[in-house]
């Protein structure tokens, strides 16, 4: 506390925010954001935190106050697509992910992010393409292999995306319902009329 520098203080936020006191977190988060030079973290840390607070239209601002002052700070504009979404405003958070995509095209959760925004409004060809891409870089991700399959069967490719929901639901029985969602809320999809049917179908074995 006796510290002025702005990544102690956002460590401290942390600390607070586990064990339970966020009103204080962000007391000191505030302290960090008006530091120079700018901590990029600690604009992050409260945007998202005040998002997670359910205080998105706060969050928005702080992120944006950040990204005014650290234009090349990418996290920060991930999470305000992210919170945008969370606010279902599509055209603010495909802005926020498509803007950080074209900066660093390699970025996982910027493709993941404007992929999420593509198949909400529909452009699930693209969305498709992109969780490949994201796929590609980390294939261990089963909702976004599950997320992958549901864009395959909007196209029309029953098959692959048959497949991509079986993967992604492969060996996690919480990933369950989410694969049988996907499957039966697609024109091409899917519904079962017994447990044991879906049971089968994700193992494979119909």
């Amino acid at each position: 506390r006796r510290s002025a520098d702005p990544a102690i203080e956002t460590l401290l936020a942390r600390a607070l925010t586990a064990d339970g006191q966020r009103d204080e977190a962000f007391d000191q988060l505030r302290l960090a954001i008006g530091r120079r030079p700018v901590y990029a973290l600690a604009f992050l840390d409260l945007g998202v935190g005040l998002g997670e607070a359910g205080r998105c239209a706060e969050g928005i601002a702080v992120l944006n106050e950040g990204l005014a002052l650290a234009p090349d700070a990418d996290g920060l504009r991930v999470a305000l697509g992210h919170l945008h979404l969370k606010r279902g405003d599509c055209a603010e958070a495909r802005r926020a992910f498509e803007m950080t995509h074209v900066r660093a095209p390699g970025r996982h959760d910027a493709m993941v992010g404007l992929a999420k925004v593509l198949a909400l409004q529909g452009d699930y060809a693209k969305a498709a393409d992109l969780y490949r891409r994201a796929l590609a870089m980390r294939p261990d991700d089963p909702l976004n292999r599950i997320a992958l399959g549901k864009c395959l069967l909007e196209i029309g490719e029953r098959e692959a995306g048959e497949a991509a929901i079986r993967a992604g639901s492969r060996g996690s029985p919480a990933l369950t319902g989410l694969a049988l969602t996907a499957l039966a809320s697609t024109p091409h999809g899917r519904v079962f009329m017994r447990p044991s049917a879906a049971a089968r179908f994700l193992r494979g074995e119909a």
